[in-house]
């Protein structure tokens, strides 16, 4: 008799985290479905989930430690055990430590896909390691929830809500393609009534064809926009005067900057008429409550305009009182909070305390990324911390500045790079300036070179250890979002992991271990004890928790009437004194993005069209889901460039031609895609492509150089955020041309 069990799972395809039902018959999973009781996602999957048990048992998953035979590159493996892995690789760690002390070690992270980041913290920590971590998350949201704790102390920004809102911007964001679950809410919402839309995006969306107001501005444009219409609020008093006078500091500066941007001059800048600027500021101004809904294009942007845009958002947020409201921006809490006893947060768990002060200041490019690295986050989490007892997490919150990165390994600048562990992370496919990427992590200087995966991708092919990961269908769930949000979600295993694939709390703590970390330091056996440790003050048992896949307290609104913000001032800070005390200008402002036509219109002539790199597309998540066989690739199988129809036919181009992408640092190939609802000078090119069915051992590289985004980008410190040291993906210069 065929036996079936219903586990109860959390989804990691993304970082939704939606709550699953997976059935599994014999040992084997059978079929995947949403959850209509998980208080999260409320029966939604997005359309991934339809292929999850062929993705887990496709032939290509890693199942057991590889370790590379030949010179990096050439594809060849030799399988051996966990022990000899962990044998292998502590002994090589510590011998660099000794000789070149624990900074030598990089950690390199992607797509969050995994809800344990603070095992690599504690990891880091216990090794005496500064945090030199190196992450997308600079360009892709992280930078956002440091720019909030500047400016509110806390970020909003992943917390619209949408539910209760009556006017809500979408800023840079494409939900259909990146975001189904928020697609699910905003029709949801509607079927209650009238809700104004304003969609900011230089490309018709889907969303944008459902608009009340299309902004389609010129990309790397945002904080120009945002300013003008926060010129409109104030000139026109529509601003909260109540919030403004109790809850700000900064506002007379704020006023005087905001002068700076006439609708009039905004709209010759931004390329959108002046009206329709005009008339979006007072509807979002006027329309009660109101919420924006970000997305990473503006995180893209690079220097200054990805920290300026951000900070410009929180501003209109809080001059219009739409922050910890119904229907705003919601701040989360540190829960959640059950009769005053509290759930132990991934903070708690990183040992941060254990680092030494003298280790920080060796933090990789902390000078070019002051607010991502330990000096903004010192200044923020004194006072988070004095308001709520448990310190800032520093996991993404802290990012090394990756160019640097790849020079201290070929130059070993400003101190070598010895060891590097990558992680859920394929940087050859999101980190910029690909060329360069690929000589770091091929040189001979880098002696050390981990990689923890699911599949054999293009980055593993140029690492010495190849070690399996267990998916989110073979490890138990426990997550608050590092702990950005005040609910902790979560579910069971589905199944024991597939071969000797381990988790991600069993990697960190058996290399620690190995390296010599005390047993004590890493008490629990397995991640199912770990998440009933941190469930233990609220009374709460694991089974309890993984029936319900959630805890949630009692949620509150308004908090700062009664704590205050958690900033210097206890206030939120129009002028920000932690981007004064960076060195920084403390208000926002619009600068010209380093390669425009306008900045330099000579390189222009020569590459006339303006260039974005990170059109999300479904079901491929970043640089997920490329092999042939499961159903996702099938229903995207080519990597597509957009192309306005006048554009391509001056250029000789028809839809579906393979065409050239060129900027001044390379070029690739992808598929024309002709929709009239692109800006005739703007193309938008796919992000992070390669081809699994391709030959993987070089030159080929599964086909690493022929449409990658990343070959096109820049790293160069001109085009990088002065204060996050996120580079620029977007508002380049290129040229196109058939293939």
């Amino acid at each position: 008799m065929v036996q079936e069990e219903v586990k109860k799972v959390g989804c990691s395809f993304c970082a939704s985290s939606c709550g699953m039902l997976v059935h599994v018959k014999d040992g084997k999973i059978a079929k995947v479905e949403p959850n209509p009781e998980h208080h999260l996602s409320r029966g939604f999957s997005c359309e991934r989930i339809k292929y999850a048990t062929k993705w887990l048992y496709h032939p290509d998953q890693l199942k057991y430690p590889l370790k590379r035979q030949g010179e990096r590159g050439e594809g060849k493996w030799q399988r051996i055990t966990w022990g000899q892995a962990l044998e292998e690789i502590a002994g090589k760690l510590n011998e660099l430590k000794a000789k070149y002390g624990p900074e030598t070690l990089a950690v390199i992270e992607g797509t969050y896909r995994v809800e344990n980041l603070w095992t690599r913290s504690r990891f880091c920590n216990l090794f005496g390691n500064p945090q030199n971590v190196f992450h997308p998350g600079v360009i892709c949201g992280l930078n956002c929830l440091a720019i909030g704790q500047a400016v509110m102390g806390d970020s909003a920004f992943g917390s619209p809500d949408i539910a209760r809102t009556n006017c809500l911007v979408i800023s840079g964001m494409r939900p259909y393609e990146s975001s189904q679950r928020t697609v699910a809410s905003i029709v949801r919402r509607k079927s209650k009534g009238p809700m104004k839309l304003i969609v900011i995006d230089p490309m018709a969306t889907r969303i944008a064809r459902d608009a009340d107001i299309h902004l389609q501005i010129r990309p790397g444009t945002d904080a120009a926009l945002f300013m003008a219409w926060v010129n409109i609020i104030i000139s026109e008093k529509l601003y909260d005067e109540d919030f403004v006078e109790n809850w700000t500091t900064g506002f007379d500066k704020l006023a005087e900057r905001a002068q700076e941007y006439p609708p009039a001059e905004v709209a010759r800048i931004v390329g959108v008429p002046a009206d329709r600027i005009i008339e979006s500021a007072r509807i979002y101004a006027t329309t009660k409550p109101a919420c924006i809904f970000r997305g990473v294009a503006s995180d893209q942007i690079g220097s200054p305009g990805s920290t300026r845009a951000a900070q410009a958002r929180n501003v209109l947020r809080a001059i219009t009182g739409n922050i910890d409201i119904h229907g705003g921006e919601l701040i989360p809490g540190v829960g959640p909070i059950i009769d005053g006893k509290k759930f132990i947060r991934d903070a708690e768990m990183e040992l941060t305390q254990r680092l030494p002060d003298e280790m920080k200041k060796k933090q990789l490019g902390w000078e070019k990324a002051p607010l991502m690295t330990w000096p903004g986050y010192e200044l923020v989490n004194q006072r988070w911390q004095q308001l709520h007892g448990v310190p800032l997490p520093t996991m993404h919150r802290l990012g090394g500045f990756v160019p640097w990165l790849w020079r201290a390994i070929l130059d070993g600048k400003p101190y070598p790079i010895k060891a590097a562990i990558t992680w859920g992370a394929n940087p050859l496919m999101w980190a910029p300036n690909t060329k360069r990427v690929y000589q770091a992590l091929k040189s001979p200087n880098l002696e050390l070179h981990v990689v923890q995966e699911f599949w054999i991708t293009p980055c593993a092919q140029l690492a010495d250890y190849v070690l399996p990961a267990a998916s989110w269908l073979e490890r138990p769930m426990c997550s608050t979002a590092e702990d950005f949000t005040d609910v902790v979600f979560g579910g069971v295993r589905a199944i024991p992991p597939l071969g000797e694939r381990k988790d991600d709390y069993a990697f960190w703590r058996e290399l620690g271990l190995a390296v010599g970390q005390d047993r004590s330091d890493w008490p629990w056996e397995t991640l199912e004890e770990v998440i009933a440790h941190r469930l233990k003050p609220l009374g709460i048992t694991y089974k309890e928790f993984a029936e319900t896949g959630y805890v949630l307290g009692a949620r509150t609104y308004k908090k700062y009437e009664k704590e205050g913000f958690a900033t210097a001032s206890g206030k939120v800070e129009l002028a920000s004194s932690v981007f004064e005390k960076l060195g920084q200008d403390p208000l926002p402002y619009y600068q010209e993005p380093p390669e425009t036509p306008v900045s330099t219109p000579e390189i222009a002539e020569e590459y006339p069209l303006i260039l974005t790199t990170g059109g999300r597309f479904m079901p491929m998540f970043h640089s997920e889901h490329r092999q042939m066989g499961i159903g996702m690739r099938e229903r995207h199988p080519d990597p597509l460039v957009t192309i306005h129809p006048e554009t391509a036919a001056k250029l000789g181009i028809n839809d579906g031609d393979w065409a050239w992408i060129e900027t001044r640092r390379g070029r690739i190939k992808q598929r024309a895609h002709l929709d009239a609802g692109a800006l005739p000078n703007v193309v938008n090119c796919e992000a992070s492509w390669w081809f699994p069915e391709k030959p993987g051992e070089e030159p080929s590289l599964f086909g690493l150089w022929e449409s990658n985004a990343n070959v096109l980008t820049p790293d160069d410190e001109e085009f990088c955020d002065p204060l996050t040291g996120g580079w620029a993906n977007r508002g380049l210069l290129c040229r196109v041309y058939r293939g």
